[in-house]
């Protein structure tokens, strides 16, 4: 008996071995995110800096701590003095992994200073 039919047979199993492994794990994964909860989306917004052009940037994290995954999500920033809004600035980010987060960044005219409001308004299931 030569080695080589041997070695072949090794090989084989050694990739079925795996090839069964993956099977097992994606399907695992497939019955386990049918159930799951919406995304939960949390919006951490840093200190406003000047642009150079007369406009005002907020950067700001959407962390997603739920174990599905959003889609376009929508950020809404409102700018408001009291009970009046003074601007409205919105982002749509692509994609925020389960358990992750994404960043992105919001214009306005006027100093945000102290009176902006961040909250996601919407997201679509990839």
């Amino acid at each position: 008996m030569s080695r080589k039919p041997l070695l072949e047979w090794l090989m084989a199993g050694f990739g079925a071995t795996l090839t069964l492994g993956t099977l097992a794990v994606v399907a695992s994964d497939i019955s386990v995110s049918q159930g799951d909860p919406p995304p939960r989306l949390a919006i951490a917004a840093e200190a406003p800096q000047p642009d150079g052009q007369g406009s005002f940037l907020v950067r700001f994290t959407v962390t997603n701590a739920a174990p599905a995954t959003a889609a376009q999500v929508t950020v809404e920033g409102v700018l408001s003095e009291g009970e009046r809004v003074l601007e409205t600035s919105r982002a749509v980010l692509d994609y925020v992994p389960r358990g992750s987060s994404a960043r992105g960044g919001l214009w306005f005219r006027q100093d945000p200073a102290g009176r902006l409001t961040l909250r996601a308004t919407g997201y679509a299931e990839p």
